[in-house]
């Protein structure tokens, strides 16, 4: 102990040694001995010899400046390691280091402590210390300056006697000028700017080795230091191996790069996806020094693109189809224009025909003329209300309120029109009632009135596309029940329940209904809770969105909505149900439906009955829709008699072929096609082609619209052919693969059909049944490009426009007759 204690003493003077020293005993951490540089700065010895000398170090919140970022401790190496503790922290930590290492050296009985452990427990050396002195004086006041610490040990060589250590705890500390230490302040908030900054950043050398990164990168990717500094940059980023080598040569070219996209792996295991930008800090002579990366975050990047990438794809799709949509309206508008184009050409011609005798037109000929105009305007009128219903629709979207003008109306009168309004031939497949039974059903419970104040035809609007959607979906022989029930409440308030039931298969995918469980609170005819949570949306677009967020089950439902666009199954196009919804609710009702079991639907909704005055209850009852045949048309060729013939299989149209059974209309009637009585062909062409030319030219009408179907055919009749229809492309498929070769010359396609479309069924006739030399021409009503390129990619013959001209299709016939018989 005297040895240290001269030790310090000779240390004590200015021009051997300038330091603060104190030794320390290693077990309690108190000093044991200071020399007098420490006296003149500290304070007296005394002030200090009990209590343990880390407190010495001002708190770790004492708001130094330097605490995070300059703070350093040598580890032997010469390197500097950062630490983040607090400032006192800091200075415990690196002094209980060596005062630990003392301490396991005296339990082990080693003489000399440095002999017996590392090296780099024995030392260390911390900077920016602020330190609290006590004076120099006793009524000196507490200051506080900021030290650099060199921490060592010292064997006292047996003189640790009368309770002392045998080893001490040297510090030599260095106290830092003001000029220093705002240098230093300024050195430590630069390295806290680049350490902590917002964006990740590292140095590379030549070979690609992390020479230094900041604690934002550390922080991104979750690795300590000596996981990441001194490591090969390929080790983070093992996917992106070549990209890494093409980045390191456009620096090492002298390029720097930006935005350059890369993909890191953190330590547990995540991809992240992060933006690089870079150039190269070169040495004095020229040489490649360091890279200077800086890294952001690339998830937002990738989200925006990804959702952008979404909007775009959902853009794309309601654009096809909206396409869709006005393809298919614009389907069921030009048929019946197309139609009424030509009824009135052909009215038109017979009365030109006739001239000035057009007022003694045989009965016949004035029953035929009188049921085309008929047939003309039950299309324009089923034309109008189509129109009427997608502007209506287009018009609630808007926000627009409809008007309505309530009255009485009685249930007897608005249900029996209702149902009596049916068109079978409009509504099915097979152009018949295929035994469907439709009634209305009127129940009267407490006395309920047989009227009830509405607005009527807003009412006439909402059963007629109830039971349309209705008679479509039943199966053959099905039943549909317009049931409309009169209540009268204990109260004496009334309402009117309406239901449209039906034993089919239920409503079509894509449609705006949705099966939903109980709504609490919600009353029924029994007073029990009911089934209705299913609501009828304003459209189908918005239902089937709704709030998923799965991308695989919006993907499902957007091509469900695109498939329910492109089917041309019905006549319509789909609009009805959410027209429906909003003229409900118009008049004080929510439109709902449910599943019936076995198999069936019901729609329903309940109207409040606000009446003046009394009305007779109303009666029990149920009414049969009458079963009246669909009107036919029959024409008369001019060798006939002018006896009226009204046949279900009109010779001058050919044999109807149904898409539902491949049947005609008539069960005991034979498939094929009907001939009619040509003109002698020249003999010329009987001298070439033989009695081949003697027949007549054969053409397969493919069209679903039924009047465009028997117009067409009439005029091809009168051009000396004979002629054959098809529904659909599947009923055209079917005859042509069944019929024997050369029976049909020429095929006019519709393309837009349901089961199969013209462009589907073109495709089979050409692939499938190699007739590549039948002449196949395309009717549309659209003519654009790419419809036109693919009928021509597909192998149509030829692109014509709805409606065609008799002229242009009396040179199509003898066109492709010509080439049939082979004349020149």
């Amino acid at each position: 102990m005297a040895t240290l204690q001269n030790t310090l003493q000779f240390l004590s003077s200015p021009t051997s040694c300038p330091l603060t020293i104190v030794a320390l005993n290693p077990r309690t951490g108190q000093p044991i001995a200071v020399n007098s540089t420490f006296e003149s700065i500290f304070g007296p010895f005394y002030k200090f010899k009990e209590w343990d000398f880390s407190n010495a170090a001002c708190e770790d919140a004492s708001g130094n400046p330097h605490d995070e970022s300059s703070s350093t401790e040598d580890d032997g190496d010469g390197e500097e390691k950062k630490r983040e503790s607090g400032n006192r922290s800091k200075f415990t930590e690196a002094i209980g280091r060596v005062r630990n290492a003392l301490c396991v050296a005296s339990a082990d009985g080693g003489g000399n402590g440095a002999s017996n452990n590392n090296q780099d427990d024995l030392t260390g050396r911390i900077r920016n210390i602020e330190m609290l002195t006590l004076g120099t004086n006793e009524a000196g006041l507490p200051i506080k300056h900021y030290f650099d610490w060199t921490i060592g040990s010292v064997n006292l060589n047996g003189e640790g006697g009368d309770g002392m250590p045998a080893s001490a705890v040297i510090l030599y500390g260095d106290m830092v000028n003001e000029a220093e230490s705002s240098d230093r302040a300024r050195d430590a908030e630069l390295v806290d700017f680049l350490q902590n900054a917002p964006i990740a950043m590292h140095w590379l050398n030549g070979d690609g080795i992390v020479l230094w990164a900041n604690q934002t990168e550390l922080n991104v990717l979750g690795y300590t230091p000596e996981e990441y500094i001194g490591q090969p940059i390929m080790n983070f980023c093992p996917d992106e191996k070549d990209l890494v080598l093409e980045i390191f040569k456009q620096l090492g070219s002298g390029n720097a790069i930006a935005d350059v996209p890369v993909r890191f792996r953190t330590k547990d295991g995540k991809l992240v996806h992060l933006l690089i930008d870079s150039n190269v800090a070169y040495n004095p002579d020229g040489s490649f020094g360091h890279t200077r990366c800086f890294i952001r975050d690339d998830t937002a990047r990738k989200i925006r693109n990804a959702r952008t990438k979404l909007l775009l794809e959902e853009n794309e799709r309601s654009l096809r189809m909206l396409e869709s949509f006005l393809s298919k309206t614009l389907h069921h508008v030009m048929g019946p224009l197309h139609a009424l184009r030509i009824t009135c050409e052909i009215v038109s011609d017979r009365l030109h025909l006739h001239g000035d005798s057009a007022n003694t037109l045989d009965a016949k000929e004035r029953e035929n003329n009188s049921e085309l105009l008929d047939r003309a305007t039950e299309t324009i009128t089923t034309t109008t209300r189509m129109v009427a219903d997608v502007s209506d629709l287009a018009r609630f979207d808007e926000g627009a309120t409809l008007k309505t003008k309530f009255g009485t109306v009685s249930l007897h009168d608005v249900g029996l029109e209702a149902i009596e309004k049916i068109q079978f031939d409009n509504l099915r497949k097979s152009r018949r009632d295929d035994g469907i039974s439709v009634s209305l059903s009127l129940v009267g419970r407490d006395d309920g009135p047989e009227s009830m104040n509405t607005d009527r035809p807003a009412l006439l609007r909402i059963l007629a596309h109830l039971l349309e959607n209705s008679v479509r979906e039943v199966d053959t022989g099905g039943k549909v029940t317009l049931q409309m029930t009169s209540i009268r409440t204990r109260d004496g308030m009334c309402s009117v329940l309406v239901e449209v039931m039906d034993n089919g298969k239920g409503l079509p995918p894509g449609t705006c209904l949705d099966q939903g469980g109980y709504v609490k609170g919600n009353k029924g005819n029994n007073d029990n809770e009911m089934p209705a949570a299913a609501l009828f949306n304003r459209y189908l677009i918005s239902k089937n969105r709704g709030d998923s967020t799965d991308p695989d089950q919006l993907q499902k439902i957007r091509s469900e909505m695109e498939e329910k666009l492109r089917d041309l199954k019905h006549n319509g196009v789909g609009v009805g149900l959410p027209l429906s919804y909003h003229l409900v609710r118009v008049l004080g009702g929510d439109l709902r439906h449910e599943k019936l079991s076995p198999t069936g639907t019901k729609i329903w909704f309940v109207l409040p009955n606000i009446l003046g005055g009394n009305f007779a209850a109303l009666t029990t009852k149920t009414i049969l829709k009458k079963e009246l045949p669909p009107a036919e048309i029959s024409f008369t060729l001019p060798q006939e008699s002018n006896k009226r013939k009204r046949v279900k299989d009109d010779a001058d149209f050919g044999t109807f072929v149904s898409a539902s059974d491949g049947h005609t209309d008539d069960d005991t009637a034979t498939m094929q096609s009907v001939t009619i009585a040509s003109a002698e062909p020249a003999p010329e062409a009987v001298a070439k082609s033989g009695v081949k030319a003697s027949t007549p030219f054969s053409v397969l009408v493919v069209e679903d619209t039924d009047i465009c179907a028997r117009l067409l055919m009439m005029q091809l009749k009168k051009m000396k052919c004979s002629t054959q229809r098809a529904e659909n492309g599947r009923v055209a498929v079917d005859l042509l693969r069944d019929a024997i070769p050369g029976t049909y010359d020429m095929v006019l396609m519709d393309l837009r059909m349901p089961v199969m479309d013209g462009l589907e069924a073109t495709k089979i006739i050409r692939n499938d049944f190699k007739m590549n030399d039948l002449p196949i021409l395309a009717l549309t009503g659209e003519m654009r490009d790419d419809i036109q390129s693919e009928c021509e990619r597909i192998g149509l013959t030829e692109f014509l426009q709805k409606p065609l001209p008799r002229k242009k299709l009396q040179e199509l016939v003898t066109k492709y007759k010509a080439a049939r018989d082979g004349a020149e």
